[in-house]
């Protein structure tokens, strides 16, 4: 009980009440000295009195004059007849007016006694002046010695400081017109004569500023002193009371009003404190105060008011925010929160798992410019790869010739010249958003065998782009309309949602019966559950340990790492093929169960349009089936990674021919490709059962027998042709024609052909086989005709090299 009173009784103790008890503290201490004197020197100098002065007359007298011994002369003479109270000598002016002060110095007290009646001349030592700012501001206390008492006869005493006369209110005269009587001696009665070195031959109203310093100061200095103007510092206690007065204003604003009222009551402290030592000044004598310590001492106190509570609620707000952000591992909502640093390189990332490339770059284009600006995930910046420096858009090669934005090919936009670069436009309801660049070989080849790939993902990044900046512009408006709520408040109030949201995020992977992922728009896992990672990590996939929300953060895991993991072939899955499914895809997995991976891209629409904002992935266990009787046999199930597409038949038939001359060693034929030969089908399987029936048939054939396969465009569609297929199988056409009739059912040696019929039945065409009058069988494959609308231009898609045994008739490359 003893220590809870105890706690309590000093619980008004925090720690911004100490700031400004240290803050006074500061100001009675005054650690500043050398600034202090200085202020308390400015304010004595800006409290000049205008008034003229009746104890002080400067009189100047020229080089010329003081060389013909005018001053000795005529200044005793002077003093005298005016009544004088005394003169003042300031060097050099005392070499000249000397003798009558080295009189009356070699004289004895007791001389000096009896000499009272005479005026003293004293010539003023300069260890007297007080300087502050190259200023005189006072006088320095009087040494003992012989000029103390006769100093002290002409008023000059010690004054720190001295709230000194203005120089244009000091009279001033001329010797010469002294000693000529132009001006009558009676001018320097009462006075103290300030002797000094000035200019001849100037107006009598530019005597005074024909003096040269320091008399000018000395003169308005004693004027002051001898009108009453003696200052001195004032007590500790008065600037250590006014910081603590403002102090409390200061705490009581804060508390009550906010930081904007807090800081105003600074301000307005730091104004009373001036116009207070102004007023004190003037009318006090021990009134200088240390302006700079005090000001110090009060900007301790408003830092600690203002610190200390901004530190308790910046506690609080990072809190929330912390909350708020982990919420945002999930939320597509902040989506166009992310800064440009890390929005556009990771739209690269999403690119590079879309599309294959050597590098992936994209590029920005500003609201209401022509001119781009790239980004690169993997080096940081894009805008030393590229050669192409005007960056308009409006050129060549962003746009054609014409000034439209396409799909193309170029070969010098960046500074490495052999390397090729596929340009797609990023285009949303006829808006560019952007540009991505897929850039090497890999993703030349790419775009030759499949160029709606490219234009695939070109219109997914363009929906994103286009998302990111609208949501931009409503969040501007939305913070212009704001009313009356603090962002204190929505900031609470999401902190709290957004910790509910977490807590049941992370129960539902945890509990999950089947293995649940989550990948952001970007392709990036944000969430995985236990048995899913335990299925990559058996796939050889770094999985990073997950965080108390079962969160993983950016860029450590991708979708297109886990897609990969399904197959070890070249024939993987691609993150392409998710995008230009609604439904998703499912693959079979076979280790370590057998599984069904599910993966479906999240599809959001408003005002009409659809983008991704994120992809799901489930992995489903499977019961293996009963085994089937002997007598059954099972249909082959076509991959379903291998979608309807348009593709170059020619490209799929070169690589097969190729393939099987290096497998068998023999001559395979192929003659001169006529046309685009753009088709439809399955690209992957025919190419596949394609190899493996050229395969076989030049492994049966006898030497100088091969096939010969050629490719051309058809009326009734793109038509693949085989010739001497009897001599390569050894059949009849009548054997043949049961393949025909029952693919599936195949006879023992004929199972390469009956997968072939089977895969071209797949792609919606059709075979059949004809006897060429003793010339062999002839087996013609016909695929319907497709129409891609990005072309690519002659001899620039990359084809495989011709192998020894290959041989080409005529041109090999279409026309």
């Amino acid at each position: 009980m003893a220590a809870q009173a105890e706690a309590t009784r000093f619980g008004w103790l925090t720690p911004d009440v100490l700031s400004i008890v240290a803050g006074a503290l500061i100001a009675a201490v005054a650690p500043l000295d050398r600034l202090d004197y200085v202020a308390r020197g400015l304010t004595a100098s800006a409290l000049a009195d205008a008034a003229p002065s009746a104890q002080v007359l400067l009189v100047t007298a020229s080089p010329e004059a003081l060389r013909e011994g005018l001053c000795e002369r005529s200044l005793p003479g002077l003093l005298e007849r005016g009544r004088a109270r005394g003169a003042l000598l300031i060097p050099p002016a005392d070499a000249f007016c000397g003798g009558a002060a080295s009189r009356a110095g070699a004289t004895s007290a007791a001389n000096a006694t009896s000499a009272a009646g005479a005026a003293p001349v004293v010539r003023m030592p300069p260890e007297l002046l007080r300087l502050s700012a190259g200023d005189v501001v006072g006088f320095f206390p009087l040494a003992a010695g012989e000029r103390a008492p006769e100093l002290g006869a002409l008023g000059v005493s010690a004054a720190p400081w001295v709230l000194k006369k203005a120089p244009q209110s000091v009279p001033a005269v001329s010797l010469r017109d002294l000693a000529d009587g132009q001006v009558p001696a009676s001018a320097l009665e009462g006075r103290v004569a300030v002797v000094a070195v000035g200019a001849g031959g100037v107006a009598p109203q530019a005597v005074a500023t024909s003096a040269l310093p320091p008399a000018r100061g000395v003169a308005a200095v004693l004027g002051g002193l001898l009108d009453g103007g003696r200052r001195a510092s004032a007590p500790a206690w008065v600037p250590a009371l006014f910081v603590l007065l403002a102090g409390g204003l200061v705490w009581i604003a804060r508390r009550r009003y906010g930081s904007l009222v807090a800081t105003a009551a600074l301000f307005l402290g730091v104004f009373a404190l001036a116009a207070g030592q102004g007023v004190l000044a003037a009318r006090a004598e021990a009134s200088l105060i240390a302006l700079p310590s005090a000001l110090f001492g009060l900007a301790v106190a408003f830092a600690g008011v203002m610190i200390v509570r901004g530190l308790v609620v910046q506690r609080s707000v990072d809190r929330a925010a912390e909350l708020i952000q982990r919420a945002a591992l999930f939320r597509m909502q902040g989506v166009h929160t992310l800064p440009d640093e890390e929005f556009w390189p990771r739209v690269a990332r999403l690119a590079e798992q879309a599309h294959p490339a050597d590098l992936v770059l994209v590029a920005e284009l500003p609201a209401g410019s022509w001119h781009l600006r790239f980004w690169n995930d993997r080096q940081g910046g894009g805008e030393s790869l590229v050669a192409e420096r005007r960056n308009d858009v409006r050129r060549p090669p962003y746009s054609s010739e014409q000034g439209v934005p396409a799909i193309r090919l170029s070969r010098r936009f960046l500074t490495k010249q052999d390397m090729p670069a596929v340009v797609v436009p990023l285009i949303a309801f006829g808006e560019i958003e952007g540009y991505v660049f897929f850039c090497g070989p890999v993703a030349e080849q790419t775009f030759s065998r499949e160029p709606e790939r490219a234009e695939h993902v070109g219109r997914e990044l363009a929906l994103l782009l286009r998302r990111k900046r609208l949501a931009r512009t409503a969040q501007a408006g939305a913070g212009e309309a704001r009313g009356g709520r603090s962002p204190e408040d929505d900031l609470v109030e999401g902190a709290r949602v957004a910790l509910d949201d977490l807590q049941l995020f992370g129960s539902l992977l945890r509990s999950a019966p089947v293995g649940l992922l989550y990948a952001d728009a970007f392709g990036d896992v944000r969430f995985v559950a236990p048995e899913f990672a335990k299925w990559l990590r058996a796939r050889d996939v770094t999985v990073p340990a997950e965080s108390a929300s079962a969160a993983l953060p950016p860029g450590s895991l991708t979708l297109g790492d886990v897609l990969g993991a399904t197959s070890a072939s070249d024939a993987a899955v691609s993150l392409s093929s998710v995008m230009a499914s609604d439904d998703g895809i499912e693959l079979s997995v076979s280790a370590p169960e057998p599984a069904v991976l599910s993966v479906r891209p999240l599809r959001r629409e408003s005002d009409g349009s659809s983008w991704i904002a994120g992809y799901v992935a489930a992995l489903i266990p499977v019961q293996q089936a009963a085994p089937v009787s002997d007598n059954v046999r099972p249909l082959a199930v076509r991959d379903a990674a291998d979608p309807l597409c348009a593709f170059q038949l020619g490209d799929v038939v070169a690589d097969a021919v190729a393939s099987a001359a290096r497998a068998t060693g023999r001559a395979v034929r192929l003659e001169p490709i006529r046309g685009a030969t753009h088709a439809l089908g399955h690209r992957g399987e025919l190419g596949q059962v394609l190899e493996a029936f050229l395969t076989d048939v030049a492994g049966r054939g006898l030497p100088g027998h091969g096939p010969v396969v050629s490719v051309r465009e058809a009326p009734q569609g793109v038509q693949l042709s085989i010739l001497d297929v009897g001599f390569g199988l050894g059949l009849p056409e009548s054997a043949l024609q049961r393949v025909l009739t029952a693919p599936g059912s195949a006879p023992a040696g004929l199972e390469p052909l009956g997968r072939l019929i089977l895969a071209v039945e797949d792609s919606h065409g059709h075979a059949e086989l004809k006897t060429n009058d003793g010339w062999g069988i002839t087996l013609t494959v016909t695929l319907l005709r497709a129409h891609p609308r990005a072309f690519v231009s002659a001899n620039e898609g990359g084809k495989p090299a011709a192998q020894q045994n290959v041989i080409a008739i005529g041109r090999a490359g279409p026309k």
